[in-house]
């Protein structure tokens, strides 16, 4: 019978054949190792990501509005970082829009932005094995 180490300390495991870890606190410390990001300009950006769309979120969110004008500056006050997002998007030529996610924002002017929580993605539900496409909110 050979003897199976733990993944996250090296030490011997006892129990089933299948195991891979000595205990519950060396699984978690192992998966959050592996699933952290190991480049901090990654993680930095996906913070900004994040954060940009929390800020977006909160502005939409309270009246469950989908389109709301905001001024710039406000925008960037709340910490808002202009030059991260995650698509641009061209309805037509005249009008861009970036996201963070499923929101985001288009310039209106040199101070404001129409801020909006994207509903122009389709989502499919599977029932009864039929696809069936509905609007997203």
């Amino acid at each position: 019978m050979t003897v199976k180490n733990c993944l996250a300390c090296d030490r011997p495991i006892k129990g089933r054949i299948d195991k891979k870890f000595c205990d519950d606190s060396c699984r978690n410390n192992y998966n959050n190792r592996l699933n952290s990001y190991s480049i901090p300009l990654v993680r930095n950006i996906n913070n900004i990501l994040r954060r940009n769309r929390r800020i977006l979120e909160d502005l939409l969110a309270p009246l469950e509005r989908k389109v709301l004008v905001v001024e710039r500056q406000k925008l960037a006050e709340l910490g808002f970082q202009f030059q991260y997002f995650t698509e641009q998007y061209h309805p037509d030529k005249k009008e861009q829009y970036f996201y963070c996610y499923e929101y985001g924002y288009r310039s209106i002017d040199q101070e404001k932005v129409l801020a909006v929580k994207d509903t122009r993605k389709r989502h499919f539900i599977h029932k009864h094995n039929q696809v069936i496409t509905k609007r997203g909110e």
